[in-house]
Formats: structure tokens, sequence, C-alpha cells
């Protein structure tokens, strides 16, 4: 098909066999096409278990990469070759989200414990948000004391949905979470969107109102909250001086902005569904696409209706462009 190439294109990918660099250093094909633009100090590969590494001399070993009795350095999964100034590692095409520091993540409350909160945001085992680390309604800045410990249900429940950011990765891999940031706290009138964490990559912004006017959390962990923007109960604004996602509470949603919200999520699973990533453009090209060739909602999860309506050939074309 002809998108599947443009997708190959836009995704990176490189034939390990075959493959030659031009004057410039960047990857063709065998048709003598760019695959791969030159990145400073960042070059990928694709790499299979057992494929050999190629190396510069006094390079760090990273993980997914062990030497042979030879010398060589050989891939132990499956993903894509990432150098890092002399660190060399293999960064896995799909695996469990581990966590690291500064990462936005979205989770479920799944247990409140003494002073605690247990979270499930989809690592290996549950992160944790103490009360010390939360923001207070209001934007209250005080010590905690005895009686917020006995009002913790009030703040957070089970299966409650919050945004939060990583404050700390232990030694045993678990991961401790933080919500001063107003921005941060218990999610509301919105829906939630599951797909692997190796589609969600580091940007710029993760909590972000895109142009239709939907609100969208893209998770590091791949969990992807959309909603209607918060609004502070009472004031009808969010742009306020005091605003606290702690103080935002249930609200009905209007039948317009539930089918905007739905196309929208539907818009983020079509995306991971042929292996694009998730980012605040590719949604709203993917959005603005599927409302020009008149397209449900509900369609974009049907691959086969998706392709007989040539919206992913459109969006290829409006990414390539941009």
């Amino acid at each position: 098909m002809a998108w599947a190439s443009q997708v190959a294109q836009l995704a990176g990918s490189v034939a390990l066999q075959g493959r030659r660099e031009d004057k410039e250093g960047s990857l063709e094909g065998r048709a003598g096409s760019k695959l791969v633009q030159p990145i400073p100090g960042l070059q990928s590969q694709l790499v299979c278990p057992g494929d050999v590494v190629s190396a510069e001399p006094g390079a760090l070993r990273g993980r997914g990469v062990v030497e042979r009795g030879d010398g060589k350095l050989v891939a132990t999964t499956c993903g894509v070759v990432e150098h890092v100034n002399k660190l060399l590692y293999v960064r896995p095409l799909k695996h469990r989200y581990a966590g690291s520091v500064g990462d936005v993540v979205v989770g479920r409350i799944v247990e409140v414990q003494a002073d605690r909160w247990a979270v499930e945001i989809g690592t290996a085992q549950l992160a944790y948000l103490h009360l010390g680390a939360i923001q207070l309604p209001g934007n209250v800045q005080r010590r905690r004391t005895d009686e917020d410990t006995l009002r913790m249900r009030e703040f957070f429940d089970e299966n409650d949905l919050i945004s939060a950011e990583v404050q700390k990765v232990h030694e045993s891999g678990e991961l401790a979470l933080q919500t001063r940031n107003s921005r941060y706290g218990k999610l509301q009138n919105g829906v939630l969107a599951c797909v692997p964490s190796v589609y969600v990559r580091r940007q710029a912004q993760h909590l972000v109102t895109l142009p239709v006017g939907i609100m969208v959390i893209l998770g590091n962990n791949g969990w992807v909250w959309v909603c209607a923007p918060p609004r502070v109960a009472g004031s009808g604004r969010q742009e306020t001086i005091n605003f606290s996602q702690m103080d935002v509470r249930y609200q009905k949603v209007h039948q317009d902005m539930r089918e905007r919200i739905s196309r929208i999520r539907n818009a983020v699973l079509c995306l991971v569904g042929h292996g694009l990533e998730v980012t605040p453009d590719s949604i709203t090209r993917l959005y603005d696409k599927s409302q020009a060739l008149d397209l449900a909602a509900w369609e974009l999860l049907d691959t086969a209706r998706c392709e007989s309506a040539g919206l992913l050939e459109a969006l290829m074309e409006a990414l390539s462009a941009h």
C-alpha cells in the first residue's frame, strides 16, 4: 500500500542489510531514497537479539547490549540502537513502562494507606503518592496534620484517576509521585485511552488543550486522558490565579463536547494501531482529516474503513508537508 511505505519513512525504519551512507551521512535504502535524516549525537538502527551492534572504541555498554567472547557487542532485545555521547543501549520497541524522574503520568488509585496512596500506572509494581507530596484544595500551603490523614479519602479515593509527576525512582524500581503542581490532581469529565508507552515520548508539553477545545494529558506511561477543559466550580473559568486541579468537580458535558472527546480518544487509538507516535500535532491532524473525509468517530477504530476512505494517505501527506 502507498501509505505503508510512508509510515515506514516517518517511523524511521532502516534496513540492516545493504544500506549505505551518502556524503552527508544520512542512511539510504536500496533504491537510493533517504530513510533516516542524520541527527547530531543520535543515530538509530533496528536490531534483533543476536545482531552485532557497531560501536566506537571506548563506548559504554548500556541496557540491551552484551559483549561476546570475541569482543563484539551484540543486542539482547529487539529494538532501536541509541547513541548518547559514548553510551550505547537498545531501546525496546515494546516494553513495560519503567519510569524516569520528571515524567508526567496518568494513574488510578488502587488503595488508600496510612499516609499515602497506592497508584497503578502500568509499571511492574505500584507507585506511591505520599500525603506530603500533594497540593491541598485551594492551593493552601501548610504542613500536613493528623486531620489531613483522616481526610485522605476526601482528596483521593479508590478508583480515582489522577495526573501526577514522577518525583523519585527508588533502587527497587518503586516510583514516588507528586502532585504539587496546580495542574496535577484528580481527573474529571473525560475518558481514558491506554496505549503502549513507547508511542508517547517526552515532549515539551504533556498537558495540552487542542485547537478543537479538548484537553489531552499525554502520560509517559501510555495512559492518555481526554477531557473537557477543567473549570473551577462556581467560577466557570480555568484562567484564575488560584486555580488548582484539586478544585475541579464533576460537571455535565454536553453532547457536542462528548462527540469531540470520543473522536479525539479514537484518534489516539487509530494512530497507535498504525504505528504512529501520539503527539498533539498528529492527534489534531488526524482529527481534522477524519472530519474532512466525513468519517464517524467510531469508524476510526475500523482499520478497513480508514483504509478505504484514504485517511492514512491523507494523514501521511499532512505530516510530510509539515
